[in-house]
């Protein structure tokens, strides 16, 4: 019996070297495919004129933290091939909140002066009532002055009806005036807006721009390519259609 147990206790520690002899060879291949993250940092600082910082690697994804003309974005890069998956804006510097800020001024700007310039419209086009005078009718002839008969007289259309109708005419266009949906605001930025919003951030040569509707305004989508010798070549910018605010980035080979 004991010579059995000192059989045993060795086999069980070979088993256990062997397992993790295997964990340690997949490991060895793993990180053997990735590329290193000198490599991801001076590509992603190369790209952007940025500097990064807190660069880790997650199931062959990296993540990092780039810094660019003060502002902050969260960057993710596949670490097999270097191609970026995402890049959003985190904290925009004083100077892009500012002009953001000032962007959403002036489209509510143009909205309220749209809305107000509808209104003024709408007041102007209905025309009032015509009221409408009774029609005289005509005398009946006199009779014989041997038997004198008193004329009829045409009885006069009461002038509180045409008031009541005037009135009635009055609630019905504010009946249609309050019930008139308020006007969704549609005011968008221009195409050529969001180009300059996009090239403002990555300087290059604009691929494609497209626009895609929604419920909360619509997006713009600008492709803009770059000449690099290594690494993605094309950026596609969504950028909201009112705010102008950079949405997501997205990086292709």
């Amino acid at each position: 019996m004991k010579k059995s147990s000192k059989f045993i206790l060795p086999f069980s520690l070979v088993l256990l070297l062997v397992i993790a002899g295997i964990f340690y060879m997949k490991s060895i291949v793993s990180h053997a495919d990735t590329i290193p993250s000198e490599s991801i940092k001076s590509q992603l600082e190369t790209m952007y004129s940025g500097k990064v910082s807190d660069l880790l690697l997650n199931d062959d994804i990296y993540g990092a933290t780039l810094t660019r003309e003060g502002s902050i974005y969260t960057v993710r890069v596949d670490g097999e091939t270097g191609k970026v998956l995402s890049m959003v804006l985190k904290e925009p510097s004083t100077e892009l909140a500012s002009k953001q800020k000032k962007e959403a001024e002036t489209a509510d700007k143009d909205k309220k002066e749209k809305d107000e310039s509808s209104g003024v419209k709408d007041k102007e086009d209905p025309k009032p009532p015509v009221k409408e005078e009774p029609k005289p009718q005509p005398e009946t002839p006199k009779p014989n002055p041997v038997q004198p008969k008193p004329d009829p007289k045409p009885s006069p259309k009461p002038p509180q009806q045409n008031n009541q109708n005037q009135h009635n005419n009055q609630n019905n266009q504010n009946h249609q005036h309050e019930n008139k949906p308020a006007q969704q605001n549609t005011v968008i930025i221009s195409e050529q807006r969001a180009v300059q919003i996009a090239l403002g951030q990555l300087n290059g040569e604009v691929d494609d721009v497209d626009f895609v509707k929604t419920s909360e305004g619509g997006y713009y989508l600008v492709e803009i390519e770059i000449d690099v010798d290594d690494g993605p070549d094309e950026a596609t910018y969504q950028i909201h259609a009112i705010s102008g605010k950079i949405m997501s980035v997205t990086w292709d080979d």
